[in-house]
């Protein structure tokens, strides 16, 4: 309410697709042309220069793109995953994935052919999105948001999967050069997502909960369970972070909250998202708010989430011109492969550039008909997205409840999680004692891959500020590799007892 009264967004599995069909040669030539200086926004290089420097089979902006994926998806390609055939390959735990609800999509899926395709779906369609389409998102936004307002679907662009909208407000908020603000620990693939063409920097606001975690387990002879207020950022941390970009001569232009968060598994209390909120305001920072889990709340009374969308409703639906909105069904509908983004704004000024950009990354108008039906079927006197919903966060539920339950049986602590598909784990006492802090998570991650076929995700590369944190996301092995990784993890916490 307070906005509009202060003033008038690839995916880490198709990473590790696209490295897997790349040899280690192959990789390692790319890394090293990486380093070449890169002009993908330079025009000022004179000819005779930029032809010496450049490579005839890959150009310098190309070669980038490699040297800017995380290095444990490297790691992660080299191991043997486990199947049938390989039994006691590693189990994939580190893409946020989810594989619980099959039996409930492919019959939603499989009623497409079905369908009466319009005529119209042969030509070109409104860049944002098909009218009818956008309405019905409008719609279950409302309901999946609990929102007390319709969103207005003029300003609904629907895009090819939550990071192509995400990289397409990046580029119509923010120039080349310019940071972008994101709490720590963040998804690792923002850096990605934000830098690869948007040119964006990404200033890590450091929130300073590893630190938290050392004096909590100095306090107290057992930690069971880390405390989630010491992960929310501040109008402290946000303000040091502001103030080390514009030492670096950096303009800070976004602040980017992950609500429902990746890779912690909680929400943000609305008190939180509100500070952030005002304090980017006054600067006249841009919020964007990535909503992604919004719909894989499996614990509504304990998380309190509130979406920024009705945080900064001034009554009338307007959110301000500040406060921008991203989401895919990619998670809440397990669906990553269909590719379904969409973005939300009120800033008349970016709608069209908007559009534009989407050009590039536009759904395919059948993908449109199929999500339109998906969102607005009915099943049993209900909507059928709430009964997917309420059947989605009961398996949610029952995988994240198993987890922590051998997590405490081991000791390992944990952050309690509300939302999403993972936990946030604190494996530090696990470390090596030699080497740097990257150095010393990296000996443990690749000691849990290859010893015990548990690939999870470090949290140093999601920026964590302390060694021997890990992301396990417990949606993306099928029940029999989930049981299978608990077992695993037992034998992992016993083996560090001998």
């Amino acid at each position: 309410m307070r906005v509009a009264s202060l003033l008038p967004t690839t995916t880490t599995r198709s990473m590790l697709v696209g490295m897997r069909d790349m040899s280690t040669a192959k990789l390692r030539t790319l890394r090293s042309l990486s380093s070449y200086p890169s002009r993908l926004y330079s025009t000022s290089s004179p000819l005779s220069e930029s032809h010496k420097q450049r490579n005839a089979l890959v150009s310098s902006r190309g070669a980038s793109v490699v040297g800017r994926l995380p290095t444990y998806l490297a790691d992660a390609r080299a191991v043997e995953s486990y199947s049938k055939e390989t039994p006691n390959g590693a189990l994939q735990l580190g893409v946020a994935e989810s594989l619980l609800l099959e039996d409930w999509l492919l019959p939603m899926l499989n009623v497409q052919p079905q369908l009466e395709i319009p005529a119209d779906c042969i030509y070109y369609q409104q860049t944002m999105g098909r009218l009818a389409t956008r309405e019905a998102f409008a719609d279950y936004m409302k309901e999946v948001l609990n929102l007390s307002y319709t969103p207005d679907p003029d300003n609904i662009v629907l895009g090819s999967g939550c990071n192509a909208v995400l990289e397409n407000l990046c580029m119509v908020l923010a120039d080349v050069g310019d940071a972008i603000l994101i709490p720590t620990p963040y998804y690792a693939a923002f850096e990605f997502d934000v830098g690869a063409r948007a040119g964006l920097i990404v200033e890590p606001v450091i929130t300073g909960g590893a630190e938290r975690v050392k004096e909590m387990k100095n306090r107290f002879a057992r930690v069971d369970k880390l405390d989630a207020t010491m992960y929310y950022p501040t109008t402290q941390s946000l303000e040091a972070a502001y103030q080390q970009c514009l030492q670096a001569d950096r303009a800070p232009r976004i602040l980017l909250l992950s609500h429902p968060h990746n890779p912690l598994g909680i929400c943000y209390p609305a008190a939180v998202v509100n500070e952030c909120i005002d304090w980017a305001v006054s600067k006249e920072i841009h919020v964007i708010s990535d909503e992604i889990y919004a719909g894989s709340i499996y614990k509504p009374d304990d998380a309190q989430f509130v979406s920024a969308l009705e945080l900064c409703n001034d009554g009338s639906g307007n959110v301000g011109p500040f406060v921008h909105w991203v989401y895919s069904l990619s998670k809440d509908f397990c669906s990553s492969g269909l590719r379904v983004g969409v973005s939300y704004t009120c800033n008349d000024k970016i709608r069209l550039p908007l559009q534009k950009l989407n050009d590039l990354c536009q759904l395919p108008s059948t993908t449109q008909v199929w999500t339109q039906h998906m969102l607005t079927a009915r099943a049993k006197g209900e909507s059928w997205t709430t009964a997917f919903r309420r059947e989605n966060h009961e398996r949610l539920k029952a995988r994240c409840d198993a987890l922590t339950q051998v997590l405490r049986k081991i000791g390992v602590p944990y952050l309690p999680a509300t939302a999403g598909l993972f936990l946030w784990i604190d494996f530090s006492r696990f470390l090596p004692h030699e080497g740097t802090a990257a150095e010393r998570e990296r000996a443990l991650y690749m000691e849990m891959v290859k010893e015990h076929g548990l690939l999870f995700t470090p949290g140093w590369s999601m920026r964590n500020d302390k060694p021997g944190f890990f992301r396990c996301v417990f949606t993306a092995a099928t029940d029999e590799e989930f049981a299978m990784a608990l077992q695993r993890l037992r034998k992992f916490a016993e083996s560090k007892k001998q």
